[in-house]
């Protein structure tokens, strides 16, 4: 049987080796869980990614669908397949017969034609007449007109067109008898002018520059031929410049 302090000392050892693994165990307990906290704390913000990502693609396929939609829709609706433009010009004449200035409006679809047939309205208005033109026997003559019609135009080259119009001109004459036809007699100031409802046919051919952008520049320049049922001419033509802007 050993001595008492031998056991003693063996004890101690023992006590020592125990708890020397306990504390081991309890150290390697602690490692592991707060390396399981950071993974669990990773995988939290993987996932919190993950979700803020997928949120994205949702608002991002809404927003795609909802332009899909609106873009069946404009197709579909004829309100929106229509595209009308207009264009508003100045325009000056100098004819045989008298030299006039009008105010033009044109509007028309947009098509993918190659021809595009615009309604054309205009109002003119003459400023001075060549009387050596004009049949004798009438003074202080003057007309007004407004012009009903289709100028239809195609592209020729980049912003350049070619355009042919045709046009009903109706309107009136005012004038007075000069004495010189030998039928009617020399009316004064103090003679009410005579009036006389006017109708005929016009045509003209022109070539115009149009601005590409929706609201811009027109520029253009042309011939016009008109028959009438005047009382002082029948046949007038002459030379156009143009100038307007497009909406």
């Amino acid at each position: 049987m050993l001595p008492l302090p031998c056991m003693n000392i063996s004890l101690n050892k023992e006590c020592m080796r125990k708890v020397f693994l306990l504390l081991t165990l309890l150290l390697t307990s602690i490692t592991g869980f707060a390396q399981f906290t950071i993974d669990t704390n990773a995988a939290d913000d993987y996932l919190k990614k993950k979700a803020e990502q997928a949120e994205a693609r949702r608002i991002q396929d809404s927003i795609r669908q909802v332009k899909l939609e609106d873009e069946e829709m404009m197709a579909s609706d004829i309100r929106f397949r229509l595209k009308w433009l207009n264009m508003l010009t100045y325009r000056q004449t100098v004819g045989l017969v008298e030299n006039s200035y009008n105010l033009s409006y044109y509007g028309c679809l947009i098509t993918k034609d190659v021809w595009t047939y615009p309604i054309s309205i205009r109002l003119s208005s003459s400023k001075s007449y060549n009387e050596n033109n004009m049949k004798a026997g009438y003074k202080d003559w003057s007309q007004s007109l407004s012009y009903w019609g289709i100028s239809a135009y195609r592209n020729i080259k980049d912003n350049w067109y070619l355009s042919l119009g045709g046009h009903v001109p109706l309107g009136w004459e005012r004038y007075r008898f000069n004495g010189k036809d030998g039928v009617h007699e020399l009316e004064t100031p103090d003679d009410k002018r005579h009036f006389h409802l006017l109708a005929g046919l016009n045509a003209e051919e022109r070539i115009f520059y149009m601005s590409p952008n929706k609201v811009g520049l027109i520029l253009g320049c042309g011939f016009y031929q008109r028959v009438m049922n005047s009382k002082v001419y029948t046949l007038d033509a002459g030379f156009s410049l143009e100038i307007g802007v497009k909406f």
